[in-house]
């Protein structure tokens, strides 16, 4: 078999070290076996951007029958042209005699192979560890290893969700500001980003975006002491390595361990008190061996200044009230994942039709209220983006210059459905409202039996109770004012704005 040399999946897989499984069986599926199967029934495993590239590559070789998922709101779809299953309902029906799975995973190639062992079948491989036995990548990974022989030196590693951003980019000003000696590289999506660092000595690597950074990536990754991440992970690849998952929110509202879990390989996590820790375990997943820090988050430490002037960067109009809608994702743009069997035509709930915005838009004006809805940075922008006089999209350019925390605190309230950042908002003890329109539609559990009860704020469920809560914010009303402090207490820590601080005192950073 011979394989694609600019494939940056494929790479990915490298980078990740997935063909490292624990798995003996795993590691014995070797290509020669594989090619003895080619004409059964293929089934892959994960939609993901690996998988898609194998089904385009050999797709004229194998016999692709579908791919499976584990997330229950990709049944049913198609992903490549073909439908994705649940793993449940199909794999019990298979015969290792007709049938073959191949998993494509970057981090849990483990956890699926044991699914697989469960369900009764046996008959599967690893598509990282089937790649590593051939060119390019087999010789890559000789060269990687030379790198792991290296001496430690004092880098940082970072990553963070939008590059530069959420508790990495807070901790990563805070040290820079203090006239630290550490070297600082960072781990970014978009290469325009490079421009952002705050130091000429530091370094910012796009592994996507040349061969050059990503063995640049894969040289620091070995010799840096220090690896902090808020979303998508960097991988420890040394014991006397310390690697920190400094998450992207507090409390949440949804079960996510379907799509993502907490490596084993963590030495730190930070979250903001025991309760929440103990309400996310079986959704995180956190690891038995990691210690955890409790307390503020660093990039909740902006929430404490009152200087800020991030709207002016958005509008020179004046307003009496500003609201931002802040709605959870619902349709990634970076993966086959969607979580509502709706579609949202102007990338929110509740509005679906174009008299409702302009209805929308004209009740704020008589309101003299500025509505700023601001995706999820990585919702699928599917959707009409079109500024009314009184409602503006966050979106684009004009979210790329605009510090989201900073910008909350000249926030008069929020409207929200089941996102996480409430939780950091509520630390500006300032009204909220729930958009909860599409429950019944939206597919993601939720952590808590009651999530109401987390939910101290008006509830929306037509365009009336929009506008009820609106009034309430023009006339200066907060309702729920007792029941949102009660929940602010007992999902985070005391508010003193030293999150970055005791967060750096408590690594020795």
């Amino acid at each position: 078999m011979t394989i694609d040399a600019n494939v940056y999946a494929f790479w990915d897989f490298m980078v990740e070290e997935s063909f490292r499984t624990k798995n003996s069986y795993l590691q014995s599926r070797s290509v020669e076996a594989f090619e003895k199967e080619l004409t059964k029934n293929i089934y892959i495993f994960g939609c993901n951007d690996g998988a898609r590239e194998f089904h385009r590559i050999f797709g004229d070789r194998c016999r692709f029958t579908g791919f499976f998922d584990n997330a229950e709101a990709k049944w049913g779809t198609c992903f490549d042209g073909l439908a994705v299953l649940s793993p449940g309902q199909v794999v019990p029906t298979l015969e290792e005699e007709k049938d073959v799975i191949v998993i494509s995973m970057r981090l849990s190639s483990d956890v699926i192979a044991k699914q697989l062992d469960e369900l009764g079948f046996k008959n599967y491989y690893s598509l990282p560890v089937l790649i590593s036995e051939m060119k390019p990548y087999d010789e890559w990974i000789k060269k990687s290893e030379k790198f792991l022989l290296s001496d430690l030196q004092d880098i940082v590693m970072l990553e963070s969700t939008g590059d530069f951003d959420g508790n990495c980019g807070a901790v990563y000003k805070y040290l820079r500001d203090k006239g630290s000696k550490h070297k600082f590289v960072w781990v970014i999506k978009n290469p325009a980003n490079k421009q952002l660092l705050l130091d000429p000595d530091d370094e910012a690597l796009c592994p996507k975006e040349s061969y050059e950074d990503l063995l640049r990536f894969v040289e620091i990754r070995a010799k840096a002491r220090w690896e902090l991440w808020d979303n998508a992970p960097i991988l420890k690849v040394r014991d006397d390595q310390t690697n920190v998952f400094l998450q992207h929110f507090g409390m949440g509202y949804k079960q996510i361990s379907k799509f993502y879990r907490c490596p084993e390989y963590v030495d730190y996590v930070l979250t903001t008190n025991e309760f929440v820790r103990e309400m996310e375990k079986d959704s995180i997943c956190y690891p038995e061996g990691a210690s955890f820090i409790y307390g503020e988050l660093p990039r909740n430490d902006v929430l404490f200044g009152s200087e800020w002037d991030e709207l002016r960067k958005i509008t020179d109009r004046h307003y009496d009230k500003v609201v931002l809608w802040a709605p959870t994702l619902r349709e990634s743009m970076t993966a086959n994942r969607r979580d509502s069997d709706i579609e949202y035509p102007y990338g929110v709930s509740l509005l679906y039709r174009d008299g409702d915005v302009r209805a929308l838009n004209q009740h704020l004006k008589e309101l003299g209220i500025l509505l700023i809805i601001k995706p999820h940075p990585r919702q699928k922008l599917n959707y009409a983006d079109v500024d009314y006089d009184n409602i503006i999209y966050l979106t684009g350019e004009r979210a790329k210059i605009v510090h989201s925390y900073k910008l909350l605190t000249q926030m008069d309230a929020m409207i929200t459905d089941y996102s996480s950042i409430v939780f950091d908002y509520m630390l500006l003890d300032r009204p909220i409202a729930w958009v909860l329109e599409d429950r019944e539609h939206y597919k993601i559990d939720y952590l808590m039996d009651n999530p109401d009860e987390y939910m101290p704020g008006n509830k929306i469920y037509e365009l009336k109770d929009l506008f009820a809560f609106l009034d309430e914010v023009g006339e200066g009303k907060d309702s729920f004012r007792e029941e949102r402090r009660a929940i602010c207490k007992r999902c985070n820590p005391t508010f003193e704005g030293k999150g970055c601080e005791k967060l750096v005192e408590a690594l020795g950073l």
